[in-house]
């Protein structure tokens, strides 16, 4: 890349679109507004892009400026299998938290050595982006950003080939797609290196061959769902790449010393339970068991009662404290669903550890917390009494206030927030059905706002809670300060929800309520009752 080429790399962006296009005949398009990457799975013939022209065939990739236009020449009878994302590319304006459409930069002409890999980061991102869920949406642009990074270091024509940069790719491979058919010859054609001079280097740097890497990934893999899922050990061999059970199980005896089944309920009767975040620690205590460690803070109240639990951290865990506690099993929550951290590798050396995807709703996750405990029934029953104590309250908010729209803001230090569909939102605007003020519906998790921003939103009612409290006495007293200085504001004032007295105040609970969690949620229910069914506004 040449100097200004360099600068792409510190945009910001943003997948607009992806589509995959076959087809045997020529075609000409005009790009408008944003950046577009072509990637030709196959094709032969010329491009055309802004009058000049590169010769066309597999495994090329082009980008081209926003407004840039492009003619396709396919040679007669050539199949032309290629994919157009478009995307917006951001850069720093200069002026604090502002960005701005980048410059444009373009056309690139590359001929991909790892095409095989980018592909199949290309699929992934086709099937997320057109997912109906916002977070495969969020993970598609994700992964977007990644086939970005991964073209720009291969790319980079002043950059000398780097076998720790090549090792590491095959890694992250390995990591996304263990489950499909692996071999060495693949990964050492994805490292742009002989097979044996690959393994040799891979050896030297990880202190295992690949194959051997890979089946811990795979054996790891096969640990989270033998006690997530009910799956028999047929498909979770195959969905974890291995050919066959028996092969499997000879793999995960050979790793553990245990047998599938023997590992499973070593875990499933465990009394030694450490729970590294609060949201498993709330299902945990609602289904009647207090961890053996936790991370403990005032943030989340629940924790302050615990008489027995091993603290091993106030906000993170510490691994000292954590292996001195010496747990039976760790329970964690992650962002990602494909890689783990080095941290959580770490845990694996302490306990058997199980993570939660984080993107599951909060009942998926209660119910992934139960079977790993064997707690499946009490779980059935606790949501069934959830239900109907959800159904009964939601009836008696209907009748008193019919139509009647709620907001629910968050304060924090320096910072407010409009709580969307998750955590608090969770429960009133799905469980308890109340009506959403016109803007919300647009909202995931959450939006940072400012007091004028409140307006739009014209809700009828308004919840004051806390935002990103983390426990302290300091904390405590700052966001006590922001409250007052919200109420002496004109702009709070004026809102319609204040003028007719229907503010409802839980900024003293902390995070008590907001914790995405079955113990939070249950005691939410008994709040809402206090809140708005026994005139308790200010």
């Amino acid at each position: 890349m040449n100097t200004q080429d360099q600068s792409f790399i510190s945009f910001l962006y943003k997948l607009q679109d992806i589509q995959h296009v076959c087809s045997g005949r020529s075609s000409s398009r005009q790009e408008t507004s944003f950046h577009t990457l072509l990637l030709f799975n196959e094709g032969e013939g010329d491009i055309v892009i802004d009058g000049m022209t590169y010769p066309l065939y597999r495994q090329k990739g082009f980008m081209l400026a926003p407004g840039a236009a492009m003619k396709l020449h396919m040679l007669s009878g050539a199949p032309a299998d290629y994919y157009i994302i478009r995307f917006l590319a951001l850069q720093p304006s200069g002026e604090p938290d502002r960005y701005i459409p980048a410059p444009a930069i373009g056309p690139h002409e590359w001929i991909i050595s790892h095409f095989r890999f980018v592909m199949d980061m290309v699929e992934e991102i086709k099937r997320k982006h057109h997912c109906n869920s916002v977070w495969d949406q969020m993970k598609a642009n994700i992964v977007f950003q990644e086939m970005l990074m991964s073209l720009f270091q291969h790319t980079s024509r002043d950059q000398k080939p780097d076998v720790q940069q090549a090792v590491t790719l095959t890694l992250h491979y390995m990591e996304q797609h263990y489950a499909s058919d692996i071999t060495r010859d693949k990964l050492s054609e994805l490292a742009g290196m002989s097979a044996d001079y690959y393994s040799r280097m891979f050896k030297k740097l990880i202190g295992k061959s690949p194959m051997e890497y890979l089946t811990d990934i795979r054996i790891n893999h096969a640990k989270q769902a033998l006690v997530l899922t009910r799956d028999s050990f047929r498909s979770i061999a195959h969905g974890a790449g291995f050919s066959d059970e028996f092969y499997f199980s000879r793999k995960f005896k050979a790793a553990t010393g245990r047998s599938p089944s023997a590992y499973v309920n070593t875990i499933r009767y465990s009394d030694k339970i450490a729970s590294l975040k609060h949201l498993l620690t709330g299902h945990l205590v609602a289904l009647g068991i207090e961890p053996y460690a936790a991370v403990i803070n005032k943030a989340y109240p629940v924790t302050e009662g615990f008489r027995n639990t091993i603290s091993v951290g106030e906000v993170q865990p510490d691994l000292e404290r954590l292996m001195s506690a010496r747990p039976d099993l760790i329970l964690t929550c992650e962002f990602r669903d494909f890689e783990k951290s080095k941290k959580e590798k770490m845990y694996e050396q302490i306990a058997p550890t199980v993570t939660v995807p984080f993107f599951q709703n909060w009942r998926t996750h209660f119910q992934s917390i139960a079977r790993i405990v064997g707690k499946d029934t009490e779980a059935v029953e606790w949501l069934e009494r959830y239900e109907t104590k959800a159904e009964t309250i939601s009836r008696k908010l209907r009748q008193k206030l019919g139509g009647e729209s709620v907001l629910i803001v968050g304060v924090g230090n320096q910072k407010m927030c409009v709580y969307g569909q998750r955590n608090v939102g969770t429960v009133l605007y799905g469980d308890l059905k109340l009506a959403m003020p016109a803007g919300v519906e647009a909202i995931a998790h959450y939006r940072e706002v400012t007091v004028d921003d409140l307006a739009e939103y014209d809700a009828d009612r308004i919840i004051l809670t806390c935002f990103r409290h983390y426990g302290n006495a300091c904390e405590e007293q700052t966001i006590q300060q922001e409250c007052l200085a919200l109420w002496r504001s004109p702009e709070w004032q004026k809102l319609k929800a204040v003028q007719s007295g229907a503010v409802h105040h839980m900024c003293d609970s902390r995070h008590l309520y907001t914790c995405y969690t079955s113990l939070s949620h249950d005691l939410l229910l008994d709040k809402t009752v206090t809140l708005l069914l026994s005139d308790s506004s200010k």
